[in-house]
């Protein structure tokens, strides 16, 4: 028997199906975007720590600047437009099972590049997890290893 939907997740599913069908580089673009916006402000910290974390993942360190930048343009445009919640899931969904723990390692480790974690990243980083189908072991080790980290 199949668990039947909340009302935000048919709502979810079905604005989902109205965007644009994501590359996986879209997809690791737009959920680093949600990870830097969870909380509604952009530290300083966040920012620089985006700027690196794309630039060195490997799937970017060889791409031409301007295909980036617009991807970057695109992917805030798209989630403006539709909201971050259904761009982040739809963004998930295309992430390759063999990168999902990566994506979501290089999302907390942007998110708690200021050294803390606020209600609403903490909250994001759930949700995520969940959209990744990640464990939440996993997710709490990914979580506590980035607090470690970003402390020093």
């Amino acid at each position: 028997m199949r668990p039947v939907a909340s009302t935000e997740e048919r709502s979810l599913r079905g604005v989902r199906r109205s965007i644009p069908r994501l590359t996986v580089d879209d997809a690791f673009i737009a959920i680093l975007i949600g990870a830097m916006d969870a909380n509604r402000h952009v530290s300083p910290e966040e920012a620089a720590r985006a700027h690196h974390i794309i630039w060195s993942m490997k799937r970017f360190r060889r791409k031409p600047g301007d295909r980036v930048n617009r991807i970057i343009d695109t992917m805030r445009t798209l989630i403006k437009n539709a909201g971050a919640l259904v761009v982040i899931a739809a963004a998930a969904h295309v992430i390759p099972q063999r990168l999902r723990t990566a994506a979501f390692a290089v999302s907390a480790d942007l998110v708690l590049a200021d050294g803390t974690i606020e209600p609403a990243e903490r909250q994001f980083l759930k949700r995520l997890a969940g959209e990744l189908c990640l464990e939440p072991g996993t997710r709490d080790e990914l979580v506590q290893a980035m607090l470690v980290k970003n402390a020093a």
